[in-house]
């Protein structure tokens, strides 16, 4: 019988028996799980997510549920019908016809320098249409607020304002002063308070009343008469009504 001999080495002072031996760890099995508990699903959220737009893409088609599509296809629409239409660049001949439905003058000077300024510019057909129409749109109402202004300040004057007027301007014609000083002071008399003014100051010199009816040789117009026909739209695009109007001035001062 053979025998095996286990080689153990031993200090020269250690005991034979250790009082705390090591212990062999034995592996231990986890318990294997008869059923597996699901996973919990998370819970949706309330919020929707809100989409960022990119910086490419333009702010004005963009609402909060993102991309507009449908103001994009149409402002695509309306880009490729100008371009068929040549609209996107300067014609040969700028086309004025729905400027004259605005009220345009085609006679007027004006226009063919705009026109001129317009292709050296290299301004496209509906550029200058914009354009014109929001020139015009301000002149209408420059013309339709002096035109307001001007009965407003009549009104203010009473029921004898033309009387007045007339009392002003006969005294202006009166006075020894040259052409452009009797031009300043008539402009500077262009409301009721100044005229009214005037009219008093007159007449603590003078003691003459404002006539109720017109006096003799007056003239059948009166420089109020005048700027509030030069105030009329017609004074642009109506050349024989202003020509009326010219002599009918000419007679009156002759």
């Amino acid at each position: 019988m053979d025998e095996q001999t286990t080689e153990t080495t031993i200090e020269a002072d250690a005991s034979l028996i250790n009082p705390n031996p090591i212990k062999e760890e034995s592996a231990v099995e986890a318990p294997i799980a008869i059923h597996e508990k699901p996973q919990e699903a998370s819970a949706p959220t309330d919020e929707a997510e809100v989409l960022e737009r990119p910086d490419y893409y333009p702010e004005k088609f963009w609402n909060d549920d993102g991309p507009d599509v449908e103001k994009l296809a149409k402002s695509y629409a309306e880009l490729e019908k100008k371009f068929k239409s040549g609209k996107h660049k300067a014609p040969e001949q700028y086309d004025i016809s729905s400027l004259s439905d605005q009220g345009l003058d085609s006679e007027d000077p004006t226009v063919a320098i705009y026109q001129d300024w317009a292709k050296e510019n290299g301004i496209s057909q509906d550029a200058f249409e914009d354009l014109a129409g929001r020139v015009l749109t301000i002149s209408k109402q420059e013309q339709e607020s002096a035109e307001y202004d001007s009965r407003a300040e009549m009104q203010k004057l009473g029921n004898n304002a033309k009387e007045k007027i007339q009392m002003v301007e006969r005294n202006l014609m009166k006075a020894s002063l040259t052409n452009t000083e009797r031009d300043s002071l008539a402009q500077s008399l262009n409301s009721a308070d100044a005229i009214n003014a005037f009219v008093k100051y007159h007449q603590s010199l003078t003691n003459e009343n404002i006539p109720i009816a017109p006096a003799v040789n007056q003239p059948d117009m009166t420089r109020a008469d005048l700027e509030v026909a030069i105030a009329d739209p017609r004074w642009k695009t109506d050349a024989p009504w202003r020509t009326k109007i010219e002599q009918k001035w000419m007679q009156a001062n002759a």
